[in-house]
């Protein structure tokens, strides 16, 4: 076997343990659906979770610290690996990093992955915005049409 090719079966597995949904891992991996299949029940002891994926990361936007948590896991990406562009590796780095960072702090903070891939997803492709506040010159994700990404969710300014 290939070298790449076990590296893309590992950094698959990696994903699985962070209970990535399979559709993007196979997305992210050039994997089939088969073998991760197989991998999710190895690791978890369960079958996958199947059913509609969100649309996007506004999906899971509920709380005031949800934008602030999806806001500092693309600003740390972007920050970390200079681009908007997600690979498999580089998705693990910023997820586990913004985790040990924030979920130190207060474990509420521990953001799924899931989340973590539609934010970054959504910037790179331009459904929401970064934009940095006029008043505390914090940046953070902005989306017009939802009350809580249309402002600042740390001092409420625009």
């Amino acid at each position: 076997m290939q070298i790449a090719k076990l590296e893309q079966l590992q950094c698959a597995r990696e994903l699985i343990q962070a209970k990535l949904r399979l559709s993007i891992v196979a997305a992210l991996t050039d994997l089939t659906l088969e073998p991760l299949r197989k991998m999710w029940k190895e690791i978890h002891g369960e079958r996958s979770p199947n059913g509609k994926l969100p649309e996007s990361a506004l999906s899971y936007v509920k709380t005031v610290q949800m934008v602030r948590n999806l806001s500092a896991i693309v600003l740390l990406h972007q920050r970390l690996h200079k681009t908007k562009e997600i690979q498999p590796r580089t998705l693990l780095q910023t997820w586990h990093a913004h985790n040990a960072l924030l979920g130190q702090v207060d474990p509420s903070n521990v953001l799924d992955i899931n989340a973590a891939y539609y934010a970054l997803r959504d910037v790179r492709s331009n459904l929401l915005t970064v934009m940095q506040c006029n008043s505390c010159r914090i940046s953070y994700i902005y989306d017009r049409e939802l009350s809580l990404t249309s402002h600042c969710p740390y001092c409420k300014g625009e």
